[in-house]
């Protein structure tokens, strides 16, 4: 007897590709991406008959938000300029404090939690990926290609997931906020996605930025997905600018893991 030969599964999964990141004009530009994307669009052209599935996330924002400088003042009713750090002690020193002061219990106790995870300090990002805006957009090198592997079999449909929603917590994880909000289930573990991708027998990732959203989606996924059932596509990601080491080091723990890296 012959043994059957079931296909394989292949799922693709686009982190982010996005105009504020992966174009030289957009808010929060990740340097590369503009050739991520065009690697990005040429696999999928290539490789359309053989992804059965395309899942792409997509960073949506507020432009109050707790990363963005609107949230913030100091004493003076200065907002905080793009770049700037605030950390637990900062927050406890005065130098800044939320522009709705009934949220300063809750600004505390966040700031608690991201200190005693030790993977980020609260950073202010350039208002970005903001709802309805261009740089909220797809990538359009990436979007036609998505668009053409829609129509080349009619009923293929590109799952896209929205996070960042959330005014009060960071989102860089497609699975689960860096710290989810009591009350608001768009915070919390992404159990949907999880049970998607878990379907595939192959996961190929992509997108932007490696050192961040890529990093935070891939780490969180592999709590419930083996790696050897993922492929990093290392020429379709890159990382933010300065946070290259950040984003080395995660592919060599990926690798150590068993993932695949292409």
């Amino acid at each position: 007897m012959h043994d059957i030969l079931i296909p394989m599964k292949n799922a693709l999964l686009l982190i982010d590709v996005q105009y504020d990141f992966c174009n030289p004009s957009g808010a929060l530009f990740v340097p590369g991406s503009p050739d991520d994307c065009a690697a990005m669009a040429k696999f999928i052209t290539e490789n359309s008959s053989r992804i059965d599935a395309i899942f792409a996330t997509l960073d949506t924002h507020s432009a109050y938000h707790i990363a963005h400088p609107l949230f913030w003042t100091d004493a003076a009713g200065n907002r905080p300029a793009p770049y700037t750090p605030i950390t637990l002690e900062s927050y406890r020193n005065g130098l800044w404090k939320p522009v709705d002061a009934s949220l300063g219990a809750y600004v505390e106790t966040y700031l608690t939690a991201l200190e005693k995870q030790g993977k980020y300090t609260l950073l202010i990002w350039p208002p970005h990926c903001l709802i309805g805006s261009q740089g909220w957009t797809m990538d359009k090198t990436v979007y036609d290609a998505v668009s053409a592997w829609e129509q080349e079999k009619p009923g293929r449909i590109a799952c896209c997931i929205e996070k960042g929603h959330h005014a009060l917590t960071e989102h860089y994880s497609a699975v689960r906020a860096e710290v989810p909000v009591p009350g608001c289930p768009e915070t919390d573990t992404n159990t949907k996605l999880i049970q998607d991708l878990q379907q595939y027998d192959r996961i190929y990732v992509a997108g932007e930025a490696l050192s961040h959203c890529v990093a935070n989606t891939v780490n969180d996924l592999l709590k419930s997905i083996p790696a050897g059932k993922f492929t990093l596509l290392s020429s379709c990601t890159s990382s933010v600018s300065g946070y290259e080491k950040q984003g080395e080091s995660f592919i060599e723990s990926w690798r150590a893991q068993g993932m695949s890296v292409e």
